[in-house]
């Protein structure tokens, strides 16, 4: 829709207001059709030419205005209700879910601005002037939170065309930690704004949990693009790295409770203890379980005390840069050793990958008792398929049939929350 544009200040609020004002005011619509009724009347009663021409340009003036202002409404849902904010034939997000997702869009504005800018704050930036990526800082917001909207319409508008849904129970039990931050921590400044409790958890949550439902019938078992178990196993073997690491300190707290080396003869004797643990893994055919024993052994740990040690299956390109996972990646699968990194020992294994797939159980897989490691063939499949799902996604916004109801929208618009959020930060 033209109005929708955020191209022109002039379409982008006169026009909505006139039309919310023609249509919610009665004395206006009576004033109008009363000036429609004398004009009428003058154009019979007066012929001078120019007068008459004069006339009927107002009648034609005013004419358009009502005409326009109908469809405007028609098509905009500027009705004056402003419970709603966006909608499309299957479901209508409620105004508090659209100022939770303005509160989302003034937040990443501020951010994109810190990029250049790291003294700015969200008290120092003018929404009015401030240009993002060539837009003004209000209506980038604004984008970033129609973003929202929109991808929250298509994935309900998906679920719905692929018969999926998020059930009560679900929604309930998955939404424990946005109940209890909302609560907490957020809920005087959200109710501040105008969103309530069930909005703030659907608008965070509900897409989440609508997305992995499109994709779980697409990909999943009997979806429509079905993954199957070997090339998901084949992905897995290729992308992941499975390792186990034991540490301990190199160094101490001094008298005065500053950072210490320890002592060199200490230091040797921790250095010939994981020589060992990777002389037992590498020579001796011992697990990383024996290895853990040991060490309880030779630190002289009580039999029920932790060891700091780790095991994890990870894809690889969620591992960052540290030194930590250059050695791990460094390591030759099935081998052990032993380094000194940021003022600590590691004993790093790294296992075999294609042991680990025996691990590989989905949600509904049935495990054996005293199972202790399973990797999810779920997150998996979402490694996997991601790229795929979300450029799929973003080719079906653009297919989306939606309406905005302006009346709620530019109520509750981006210089509204930014007003709030600065008022509550100088209370």
């Amino acid at each position: 829709m033209w109005w929708d544009s955020q191209k022109c200040a002039l379409c982008r609020h006169t026009v909505p207001n006139l039309t919310k004002f023609l249509w919610r005011d009665k004395k206006c619509m009576d004033f109008l059709k009363g000036l429609l009724y004398n004009v009428s009347c003058m154009q019979q009663i007066y012929h001078g030419k120019g007068l008459t021409i004069f006339m009927k340009n107002i009648l034609k003036c005013a004419g358009a205005v009502t005409i326009a202002a109908a469809l405007a409404c028609a098509s905009a849902g500027c009705s004056g209700d402003t419970k709603w904010s966006f909608k499309s034939d299957h479901l209508s997000l409620a105004s508090g879910i659209w100022i939770s997702y303005t509160f989302d869009g003034v937040n990443a504005a501020v951010s994109k601005v810190q990029e250049t800018d790291e003294k700015a704050t969200l008290a120092t930036i003018d929404f009015n002037t401030q240009k993002i990526d060539g837009k003004l800082a209000k209506d980038w917001a604004y984008a970033e939170a129609k973003k929202n909207v929109i991808r929250y319409l298509t994935v309900d508008k998906l679920a719905a065309d692929l018969g999926a849904a998020v059930s009560d129970e679900t929604f309930d039990a998955s939404k424990y930690y946005y109940t209890y931050f909302y609560q907490n921590y957020y809920s005087e400044m959200f109710e501040k704004l105008g969103v309530s409790e069930e909005s703030y958890c659907k608008a965070n949550l509900m897409p989440q949990l609508l997305e992995n439902e499109v994709f779980t019938k697409i990909y999943g078992k009997g979806g429509s693009k079905e993954v199957s178990d070997a090339d998901l196993q084949a992905f897995f073997v290729d992308n992941y790295v499975s390792y186990y690491y034991v540490t301990c300190d190199l160094t101490t707290t001094g008298e005065n409770d500053e950072t210490v080396d320890i002592d060199a003869a200490t230091k040797e004797k921790y250095g010939d203890n994981f020589r060992k643990y990777a002389n037992m893994l590498n020579n001796d055919g011992k697990t990383t379980a024996e290895v853990s024993t040991q060490y309880k052994t030779d630190f002289e740990l009580a039999e029920d005390a932790t060891v700091p040690e780790t095991t994890e299956t990870v894809y690889k390109d969620d591992m960052s840069d540290s030194d930590l996972n250059k050695a791990i990646l460094a390591l030759e699968e099935g081998k052990a050793t032993t380094q000194e990194i940021s003022g600590k020992l590691y004993l790093i294994y790294r296992y075999k990958i294609q042991d680990k797939v025996a691990k590989i159980k989905a949600a509904d897989d049935d495990t054996e008792e005293g199972e202790t490691e399973i990797i999810s063939r779920e997150n998996i499949l979402q490694k996997m398929k991601s790229d795929e799902f979300q450029k799929y996604l973003t080719e079906e916004e653009k297919k989306l049939s939606y309406t905005r109801n302006d009346a709620c929208v530019h109520k509750y618009d981006v210089l509204r929350t930014v007003s709030i959020l600065n008022s509550l930060n100088n209370a």
